[in-house]
């Protein structure tokens, strides 16, 4: 399994690998990064704290065919009945195994700033943290169908799938 270093938040936009980037719907000063080293994606996050004068950043990594699982388990899992092909009534997450390394997608429930949204945790069950749990993101609904992010992880995928990333 391919490491990689953390992203420098200062340096990002300029990253020659960067293929797109998201402003956070609800957060202005928060912008989701988008890359692909190899045969990897990379989604980073860097947010400006003013009250604290730094940077803070978060990143997964998952091989990047990683990306058109996730997209297709959406769709043909959680978009349907169990009846249609979709997950069984009462749960809630797929897993797979691609070029290697385990992946999860997960509904998630009390997201949000109010705490009431419901979203999707992009999970890679093989990569770790600084404290040990699995690298993920939970992204809201608004911010996956409202305000773009489906778009932007789309077209990335279909760009993958030609070959051209």
């Amino acid at each position: 399994m391919k490491q990689f270093p953390e992203i420098d938040p200062l340096t990002i936009k300029q990253h020659p690998n960067l293929v797109a980037s998201l402003q956070d719907d609800r957060k202005p000063y928060k912008t989701w990064y988008f890359l692909i080293i190899d045969d990897y994606m990379l989604i980073a996050n860097a947010t400006y704290k003013e009250q604290k004068q730094k940077w803070l950043h978060y990143q997964i990594e998952f091989p990047k065919q990683g990306l058109l699982w996730y997209l297709d388990s959406l769709r043909t899992k959680f978009f349907k009945t169990e009846a249609e092909g979709g997950l069984p009534k009462g749960k809630f997450h797929d897993k797979a195994v691609i070029d290697g390394e385990q992946l999860k997608l997960e509904r998630c429930f009390g997201l949000g700033a109010d705490g009431r949204s419901g979203g999707y945790a992009f999970v890679t069950l093989d990569r770790k943290d600084d404290t040990g749990f699995a690298k993920e993101y939970n992204f809201t609904d608004a911010l996956l169908f409202e305000h773009g992010l489906i778009d932007v992880l789309d077209d990335i995928a279909a760009k993958i799938k030609a070959g051209v990333l």
